[in-house]
């Protein structure tokens, strides 16, 4: 192990500043993609059944927005567990520890 592996605090807030940007812009996307996915499903079912069946609209386009809900929830549960790895990593190395950046690995939430 080198000394230039050893990881430091100032390192840690460069990571932190790039995941919490990578973090806002994944979010974001997944929310308006799966809004215009439901959207383009209201439009369509609207198109092939017309004013009559409104509520066949309104159904198949809240199904993508909850199928859109639960994929912005994994996204942000997984990004709070990168984050919350990295405060227990700073809290080691504010308590003296020395850790090589070839040892540290991120998991998700689910692991």
């Amino acid at each position: 192990m080198e000394d230039s592996d050893i990881i430091k605090l100032d390192n840690l807030d460069r990571v932190r500043s790039i995941t919490a940007g990578t973090a806002r812009r994944v979010v974001a996307t997944a929310a308006l993609c799966w809004l215009a996915v439901a959207a383009v499903a209201a439009g369509l079912t609207y198109a092939l059944y017309g004013p009559e069946l409104v509520a066949v609209t309104t159904m198949c386009s809240g199904v993508f927005v909850v199928l859109g809900l639960f994929n912005v929830v994994h996204w942000v549960r997984h990004y709070k567990a990168i984050m919350r790895q990295l405060d227990e990593l700073e809290h080691r190395i504010n308590q003296g520890e020395i850790i090589y950046g070839s040892q540290v690995r991120f998991q998700s939430y689910r692991q």
